[in-house]
């Protein structure tokens, strides 16, 4: 396999640099995101004759693996033309082998790109730092009766938490660390700004909302389109210190472990490699799962209690006792009689399914959820406020990118006062037939699917009273009602 490397829209003149990481092969611009694309080699052998010899000369051409379709290179062409216009930088590697090429183009935002769409999507700079600690509340009880706490690991590089206020251009003086600019923005915030870009470039026509990359891979223009991760995850992460570890060593090292099942998880440092969306999520999966612990605790009780109660039901045991021989009335017109001790296997499954227990499992699941959901609001609201995203959705939330891209027109929003994109009555009128013409379809749907169980119920009431079986017959009622 050979590797090249072709520069595009980079003509810096400085030397390469040794940085060891995401760059370029200049070594100072940084990688924010990789589109990946593959092209078959065709191998043609053309003839050129003479008067002394024949000779035979080899050529490689390379055509789209779908089938030789010009069509997406010439999206993926207008694609590139138009992420240069955006300000992107680029660099394309291209890995060779017989059979096909792997085109592999890096994307870079410089610092004006960054700046502008970090205040156009309502990014939030850091104004002072200041000292917070999150505590669970187990954390907090295990300390006060002073008994060891299991669940706590120490996790190194522990990131710093800052006052914050949007960001805003004219005033990036203020913001802290803004002379630094090739670590002003995080790896999260670089990511984010460049696939907001690449989720919004036109690549063919716009009213046929050819727009973004999440189309071009699915019209199969681009195999993958991702970011990089930094460093290593794992290496020789023994060997080294705990503060030499990078971000991504450290969450796998401290998190991503079996063996860190039941710490704590490390919810700032996730939050400062994925962002707060991830970090959110991750801490209801954590409260989630911890606050499970308690209801299956009960419902095993519930559950051994039922099985002791087994062989103490009365009803049971009357039912079970075979020197009895209790004669029931035939269940249909064509049915014969059949013994009540047939029924004795789902008599045992009812006593252990249907007892005291129960009723009081059911009655404190009802009080655990509102329980569950209350201290959720709590702890949500508590780390929305140390990492300053708390009106996020209301305020801050910007309009999805294709949406934006596909709109013919902005206009101004007459509650807020902002220009937001905009489509004419006559664009919105086909857009809601299509939509309603989908719901009826899948009413529809729906309606056959109805139609179908209630003929299944009756097939299967038929078919189970005619094999005569009475613990069969005696359940029909039960298989009618686990399909409603």
């Amino acid at each position: 396999m050979v590797w090249e490397g072709i520069y595009a829209h980079n003509n810096s003149p400085q030397q390469p640099r040794c940085n060891k990481g995401n760059f370029f092969r200049d070594g100072r611009i940084k990688i924010d995101f990789v589109l990946v694309w593959e092209v078959k080699i065709l191998d043609c052998r053309r003839r050129r004759s003479s008067k002394r010899y024949h000779d035979m000369e080899r050529e490689d051409i390379e055509v789209p693996l779908e089938g030789g379709d010009e069509k997406q290179d010439k999206w993926r062409k207008k694609f590139v033309l138009n992420l240069q216009k955006a300000g992107l930088l680029m660099e394309e590697e291209v890995m060779k082998s017989e059979k096909k090429h792997i085109h592999y183009l890096k994307l870079s935002a410089p610092w004006d790109v960054l700046v502008y769409y970090a205040e156009e999507l309502c990014m939030r700079a850091p104004l002072q730092a200041r000292p917070v600690t999150i505590e669970n509340w187990s954390e907090r009880l295990l300390g006060q009766l002073n008994i060891p706490n299991i669940l706590h690991q120490d996790v190194p590089n522990k990131p710093l938490s800052y006052y914050t206020c949007l960001f805003r251009k004219s005033k990036i003086s203020r913001f802290l660390g803004s002379e630094n600019r090739d670590a002003y923005f995080s790896t999260t915030q670089r990511q984010r700004i460049v696939y907001e870009i690449l989720a919004k470039t036109v690549y063919g026509k716009r009213k046929r909302a050819e727009i973004g990359i999440d189309r071009l891979m699915n019209e199969g223009a681009y195999s993958a389109a991702f970011p990089l991760h930094e460093g290593p995850y794992d290496g020789a992460t023994s060997s080294l210190l705990p503060e030499k570890l990078n971000a991504r060593q450290v969450l796998y090292s401290y998190w991503a472990h079996w063996g860190c099942w039941f710490h704590y998880q490390p919810l700032d440092h996730i939050r400062e490699y994925f962002g707060e969306k991830i970090a959110i999520y991750f801490a209801w999966l954590g409260f989630y799962t911890g606050w499970l612990l308690p209801s299956a605790l009960v419902g095993t009780l519930v559950f051994l209690s039922g099985l002791k109660s087994m062989s103490s039901n009365i009803p049971a045991k009357e039912i079970c006792n075979r020197s009895h021989n209790y004669l029931m009335c035939p269940l249909c017109d064509a049915c014969t009689v059949w013994n009540l001790s047939d029924i004795c296997f789902m008599a045992k499954m009812g006593s252990l399914f249907d007892h005291p227990g129960t009723v009081f499992f059911s009655i404190f699941m009802s009080f655990w959820a509102v329980t569950f959901l209350e201290y959720w609001k709590r702890k949500n609201a508590t780390l929305a406020h140390f990492w300053d995203c708390m009106d996020f959705q209301e305020e801050e939330e910007k309009p999805r990118p294709e949406f934006v891209a596909m709109a013919p027109a902005m206009e101004k929003n007459p509650i807020t006062g902002v220009k937001e994109p905009y489509f004419p009555g006559k664009d919105r009128l086909s857009r809601i037939i299509t939509g309603s013409m989908v719901i009826i379809l899948m009413l529809s749907v729906v309606m056959i699917f109805l139609v179908t169980v209630i003929m299944y119920r009756g097939i299967v009431s038929v078919v189970m009273y005619k094999t005569g079986n009475a613990v069969l017959m005696t359940q029909v009622c039960i298989v009618q009602m686990s399909t409603k």
